[in-house]
Protein backbone atom coordinates (compact mmCIF):
# COMPACT_ATOMS: atom_id res chain seq x y z
CA UNK A 1 0.00 0.00 0.00
CA UNK A 2 2.78 2.40 0.93
CA UNK A 3 4.64 1.62 -2.33
CA UNK A 4 1.56 2.54 -4.42
CA UNK A 5 1.17 5.78 -2.45
CA UNK A 6 4.85 6.68 -3.01
CA UNK A 7 4.53 5.90 -6.73
CA UNK A 8 1.48 8.17 -7.05
CA UNK A 9 3.27 10.94 -5.14
CA UNK A 10 6.31 10.55 -7.41
CA UNK A 11 4.09 10.76 -10.52
CA UNK A 12 2.41 13.93 -9.21
CA UNK A 13 5.80 15.53 -8.62
CA UNK A 14 6.88 14.65 -12.16
CA UNK A 15 3.65 16.06 -13.60
CA UNK A 16 4.02 19.30 -11.60
CA UNK A 17 7.60 19.66 -12.87
CA UNK A 18 6.60 18.94 -16.47
CA UNK A 19 3.67 21.38 -16.28
CA UNK A 20 5.90 24.08 -14.75
CA UNK A 21 8.60 23.72 -17.38
CA UNK A 22 6.00 23.71 -20.15
CA UNK A 23 4.26 26.81 -18.72
CA UNK A 24 7.63 28.60 -18.79
CA UNK A 25 8.17 27.40 -22.36
CA UNK A 26 4.70 28.74 -23.25
CA UNK A 27 5.72 32.20 -22.04
CA UNK A 28 8.98 32.10 -23.99
CA UNK A 29 7.31 30.89 -27.20
CA UNK A 30 4.60 33.52 -26.82
CA UNK A 31 7.26 36.23 -26.87
CA UNK A 32 8.69 34.72 -30.05
CA UNK A 33 5.33 35.00 -31.84
CA UNK A 34 5.25 36.69 -35.21
CA UNK A 35 2.78 39.51 -35.71
CA UNK A 36 1.63 39.81 -39.30
CA UNK A 37 -0.15 42.89 -40.57
CA UNK A 38 -3.51 41.78 -41.91
CA UNK A 39 -5.84 43.74 -44.19
CA UNK A 40 -7.87 46.59 -42.69
CA UNK A 41 -5.28 47.41 -40.02
CA UNK A 42 -5.63 44.32 -37.85
CA UNK A 43 -2.65 42.25 -36.72
CA UNK A 44 -2.55 38.49 -36.88
CA UNK A 45 -0.38 36.79 -34.26
CA UNK A 46 1.23 33.53 -35.34
CA UNK A 47 2.64 31.55 -32.47
CA UNK A 48 3.48 28.01 -31.44
CA UNK A 49 3.04 28.83 -27.75
CA UNK A 50 0.12 26.41 -27.56
CA UNK A 51 2.41 23.44 -28.20
CA UNK A 52 3.52 23.04 -24.54
CA UNK A 53 -0.13 23.10 -23.42
CA UNK A 54 -0.97 20.38 -25.93
CA UNK A 55 2.00 18.26 -24.82
CA UNK A 56 0.97 18.42 -21.17
CA UNK A 57 -2.72 17.82 -21.98
CA UNK A 58 -1.86 14.74 -24.02
CA UNK A 59 0.82 13.44 -21.70
CA UNK A 60 -0.76 14.20 -18.30
CA UNK A 61 -4.46 14.84 -18.98
CA UNK A 62 -6.87 17.70 -19.64
CA UNK A 63 -6.70 19.37 -16.23
CA UNK A 64 -2.91 19.43 -16.20
CA UNK A 65 -3.06 20.91 -19.70
CA UNK A 66 -5.55 23.51 -18.50
CA UNK A 67 -3.33 24.41 -15.54
CA UNK A 68 -0.31 24.74 -17.82
CA UNK A 69 -2.26 26.95 -20.21
CA UNK A 70 -3.57 29.09 -17.36
CA UNK A 71 -0.18 29.64 -15.76
CA UNK A 72 1.64 30.26 -19.06
CA UNK A 73 -0.99 32.62 -20.50
CA UNK A 74 -1.49 34.46 -17.20
CA UNK A 75 2.24 35.07 -16.70
CA UNK A 76 2.54 36.16 -20.34
CA UNK A 77 -0.33 38.61 -19.87
CA UNK A 78 1.19 39.97 -16.65
CA UNK A 79 4.56 40.54 -18.29
CA UNK A 80 3.15 42.07 -21.49
CA UNK A 81 0.14 44.07 -20.31
CA UNK A 82 -0.13 43.86 -16.54
CA UNK A 83 -3.40 42.91 -14.95
CA UNK A 84 -6.59 44.45 -16.24
CA UNK A 85 -10.27 43.83 -16.78
CA UNK A 86 -9.66 41.70 -19.88
CA UNK A 87 -6.70 39.64 -18.63
CA UNK A 88 -8.80 36.57 -17.95
CA UNK A 89 -10.34 36.79 -21.45
CA UNK A 90 -6.90 36.25 -22.95
CA UNK A 91 -6.12 33.36 -20.57
CA UNK A 92 -9.32 31.38 -21.26
CA UNK A 93 -8.26 30.18 -24.77
CA UNK A 94 -5.07 28.55 -23.43
CA UNK A 95 -7.07 26.85 -20.67
CA UNK A 96 -9.65 25.67 -23.22
CA UNK A 97 -6.88 24.27 -25.43
CA UNK A 98 -5.57 22.16 -22.54
CA UNK A 99 -9.00 20.82 -21.62
CA UNK A 100 -10.10 20.17 -25.18
CA UNK A 101 -6.87 18.49 -26.32
CA UNK A 102 -6.76 16.32 -23.21
CA UNK A 103 -10.30 15.07 -23.73
CA UNK A 104 -9.93 14.69 -27.50
CA UNK A 105 -6.77 12.63 -26.98
CA UNK A 106 -8.69 10.37 -24.60
CA UNK A 107 -11.70 10.19 -26.94
CA UNK A 108 -9.47 8.97 -29.78
CA UNK A 109 -8.02 6.27 -27.49
CA UNK A 110 -4.69 8.05 -26.99
CA UNK A 111 -3.68 7.48 -30.60
CA UNK A 112 -0.48 9.16 -31.78
CA UNK A 113 -1.22 8.54 -35.45
CA UNK A 114 -0.51 11.77 -37.36
CA UNK A 115 -4.01 11.87 -38.90
CA UNK A 116 -5.73 11.57 -35.52
CA UNK A 117 -3.38 14.14 -33.95
CA UNK A 118 -4.13 16.47 -36.90
CA UNK A 119 -7.89 16.17 -36.31
CA UNK A 120 -7.48 16.83 -32.57
CA UNK A 121 -5.20 19.82 -33.01
CA UNK A 122 -7.39 21.32 -35.76
CA UNK A 123 -10.52 21.06 -33.60
CA UNK A 124 -8.77 22.62 -30.60
CA UNK A 125 -7.19 25.33 -32.75
CA UNK A 126 -10.55 26.30 -34.22
CA UNK A 127 -12.01 26.66 -30.74
CA UNK A 128 -8.98 28.62 -29.51
CA UNK A 129 -9.12 30.92 -32.55
CA UNK A 130 -12.80 31.61 -31.95
CA UNK A 131 -12.17 32.28 -28.25
CA UNK A 132 -9.27 34.61 -29.08
CA UNK A 133 -11.47 36.43 -31.59
CA UNK A 134 -14.17 36.77 -28.91
CA UNK A 135 -11.56 38.14 -26.50
CA UNK A 136 -10.45 40.60 -29.17
CA UNK A 137 -14.05 41.68 -29.70
CA UNK A 138 -14.71 42.16 -25.97
CA UNK A 139 -11.38 43.94 -25.56
CA UNK A 140 -12.40 46.25 -28.40
CA UNK A 141 -15.75 46.97 -26.74
CA UNK A 142 -13.93 48.05 -23.59
CA UNK A 143 -11.00 49.96 -25.11
CA UNK A 144 -12.02 50.70 -28.72
CA UNK A 145 -8.58 50.22 -30.29
CA UNK A 146 -9.73 48.69 -33.59
CA UNK A 147 -12.94 48.52 -35.58
CA UNK A 148 -15.50 45.76 -35.41
CA UNK A 149 -15.24 45.50 -39.17
CA UNK A 150 -11.52 44.68 -38.92
CA UNK A 151 -12.22 41.97 -36.37
CA UNK A 152 -14.92 40.26 -38.41
CA UNK A 153 -13.09 40.56 -41.74
CA UNK A 154 -10.00 38.99 -40.14
CA UNK A 155 -11.89 35.91 -38.86
CA UNK A 156 -11.29 33.79 -42.01
CA UNK A 157 -7.57 34.65 -41.95
CA UNK A 158 -7.40 33.90 -38.24
CA UNK A 159 -9.07 30.52 -38.81
CA UNK A 160 -6.64 29.67 -41.62
CA UNK A 161 -3.68 30.66 -39.43
CA UNK A 162 -5.09 28.50 -36.60
CA UNK A 163 -5.45 25.48 -38.89
CA UNK A 164 -1.95 25.93 -40.33
CA UNK A 165 -0.53 26.15 -36.83
CA UNK A 166 -2.49 23.02 -35.87
CA UNK A 167 -1.02 21.15 -38.83
CA UNK A 168 2.49 22.19 -37.75
CA UNK A 169 1.66 20.93 -34.25
CA UNK A 170 0.35 17.64 -35.63
CA UNK A 171 3.59 17.07 -37.55
CA UNK A 172 5.71 17.72 -34.45
CA UNK A 173 3.62 15.99 -31.79
CA UNK A 174 4.14 12.28 -32.59
CA UNK A 175 7.92 12.69 -32.37
CA UNK A 176 7.73 14.83 -29.22
CA UNK A 177 5.30 12.49 -27.48
CA UNK A 178 7.33 9.38 -28.32
CA UNK A 179 10.51 11.04 -27.12
CA UNK A 180 8.87 12.19 -23.89
CA UNK A 181 7.37 8.77 -23.35
CA UNK A 182 10.82 7.17 -23.70
CA UNK A 183 12.55 9.60 -21.33
CA UNK A 184 9.91 10.54 -18.76
CA UNK A 185 7.99 7.73 -17.14
CA UNK A 186 4.84 8.90 -15.40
Amino acid sequence: MQKAKNLKSSNNIKMICLAGVMAALYVCLDFLAVSVSAPFGNNLKISISGLPVIIVAVFCGPWWGAATGFIGAFIGQLISYGIGPTTILWVIPAVARGILMGYLFRAFKKSTKPGIIAIETCISSLVVTLLNTGALLLDNMMYGYTTYYAIFVAIPMRLVAGILTALVFSLMLPTILNSLNNHVKL
